[in-house]
């Protein structure tokens, strides 16, 4: 009797503790920011560090923001001389590892926004990843440094 009373109260810990684990999530953001675009642009660009901390790779499926009539992945790409951004209709994470969306590389494409964003106002989005992982983040606009 005793032994069983000793192995439900550990079974209930681990249960208590795997579920208390399982909330904190698999995906860290960093280094959020969206470059402040000129009166009347029709797209901004974001960037932001993804960590994946998990031991399985995961996929970046979806991004919104009430902010923006629509969010793409893109890439862009020199070749010949010439830039050129690729649309990507996801992202993917490997295992314990990190993407970063840089000026130049991977990013956010932010299209239509629903009202004038300058340096310093603040933008909420969603991120959604295919373990139905959905993290909100708020990322703040900045002004472009030349």
């Amino acid at each position: 009797m005793r032994v069983s009373i000793l192995a439900l109260f550990f079974l209930t810990s681990l249960m208590l503790f795997s579920c208390t684990a399982s909330n904190e999530g698999p995906i860290t953001i960093e280094n959020t920011w969206i470059r402040e675009a000129p009166p009347g642009a029709s797209a901004m660009a974001g960037y932001m560090k993804i960590n994946n901390i998990s031991s399985s790779d995961l996929i970046l499926q979806a991004a919104k923001s009430p902010d923006y009539n629509a969010i793409e992945f893109h890439r862009s790409i020199e070749k010949d001389g010439m830039w050129r951004m690729i649309r990507h209709p996801e992202l993917a994470i490997e295992a314990k590892s990190s993407l970063e969306l840089k000026p130049g590389d991977y990013h956010l494409m932010l299209f239509s926004p629903k009202r004038q964003l300058k340096d310093g106002d603040q933008v909420d989005i969603n991120l959604a990843f295919n373990d139905g992982t959905d993290i909100d983040i708020i990322v703040p606009v900045v002004k472009p440094q030349h």
